[in-house]
């Protein structure tokens, strides 16, 4: 090759990667605003619903502050409006067709279960490290301010803290996280895609306790939603995971059960879906050793995006308006956690 054609060769092709760039920073800058408003509306609608309950109902304010029929009735009408109004915005405005970014294809049984068995043996393990991180935060000068505790006294309370805490996040986040974010950038590779939305994911639950427990699991619903190309295996950990999470506390306030029998029977339904996980693992490694394997070659067929490194990705969707304000924002909140800043 010739020195005039490699330079326009290498002109070329740094303008086509200066072109795929652009285009990603300006894509993550869109999810980032998609997110704040999830974020935003996720508190603004259910402040809105409680000053309605408590002015034209006349339901009484500390009946808000507790495991409630009102207070629980608030939860998932906010979570709901949260994720699917903004989500049918962004769809409108990115001029996104929705069925080619969300996939809700069958997965075979024989392939859903078992990484169902492994999602939740990491989130078993992933939820004991975050007991432990918040049992403990003192010892590290610092006081982490939430109750992750769930007591019900009706069982209309406890119906609607199940929907509540386990599935409507399952649908709502998982549309959110691993459908409109991961399905968006899966076009930049996989690899990629499992990365961002998962710090996403992260970083959203705005808390030091939970945000790198919620990391590990987001990048393991976008890498398990990635192998069998649908949000099916992730909304069914996640609302399992987090149906162990809310019976769990109910029984364990409640006093149905004595002391030492609930803390025998957590340690040997742990032991159990840890087993399941790793007969899991085994079980699709002996079907095909190159199962985990993920290739972005396969994944980017655009010539734009195929020159650009994970770095450059990273990059392109780290540093743009819509992902440094909603990362701010999650920043700000987890701080207030802390009680370092006090409002």
């Amino acid at each position: 090759m010739t020195e005039q054609k490699l330079q326009y060769y290498n002109h070329s092709e740094n303008y086509y990667k200066l072109r795929a760039k652009n285009a990603l920073s300006k894509k993550s800058s869109g999810l980032g605003f998609f997110i704040f408003a999830y974020a935003f509306l996720l508190q603004v609608s259910a402040v809105l619903i409680e000053l309605i309950l408590v002015v034209i109902c006349g339901v009484n304010n500390d009946i808000l502050n507790t495991t409630s029929v009102p207070s629980l009735l608030t939860q998932i009408f906010s979570s709901v409006f949260a994720a699917f109004i903004p989500g049918l915005f962004y769809f409108i405005f990115s001029n996104t067709d929705i069925s080619e970014t969300i996939s809700v294809r069958y997965v075979r049984q024989k392939v859903l279960w078992p990484l169902v068995f492994i999602g939740m043996a990491i989130a078993m393990v992933a939820n004991v490290a975050s007991d432990i991180v918040q049992d403990n935060f003192s010892l590290f000068g610092l006081n982490n301010n939430i109750d992750f505790s769930n007591s019900t006294n009706t069982p209309a309370e406890t119906i609607l803290s199940i929907i509540s805490t386990a599935v409507v996040p399952a649908f709502s986040e998982e549309f959110a996280f691993r459908g409109i974010v991961m399905g968006t950038l899966r076009k930049y590779g996989d690899t990629f895609a499992i990365i961002a939305s998962a710090v996403l994911f992260g970083a959203m639950h705005g808390n030091i306790t939970q945000i790198p427990f919620a990391f590990i699991l987001g990048l393991v619903f976008a890498y398990i939603d990635c192998k069998t190309n649908s949000i099916v295996p992730s909304i069914i950990i996640h609302f399992i995971n987090n149906f162990y999470a809310v019976i769990s506390d109910i029984v364990n306030t409640s006093g149905v059960l004595d002391e030492r029998i609930f803390i025998m029977a957590s340690n040997i339904l742990f032991s159990l879906l840890c087993l399941l996980g790793i007969l899991g693992f085994v079980y699709l490694i002996k079907k095909d050793k190159s199962f985990f394997n993920i290739s972005d070659n396969n994944d980017v067929k655009n010539n734009d995006i195929a020159l650009l490194t994970l770095k450059e990705k990273n990059l392109s969707f780290f540093i743009n308006p819509g992902i440094i304000l909603s990362l701010s924002v999650f920043l700000i909140e987890s701080i207030m956690f802390l009680g370092i800043i006090n409002v």
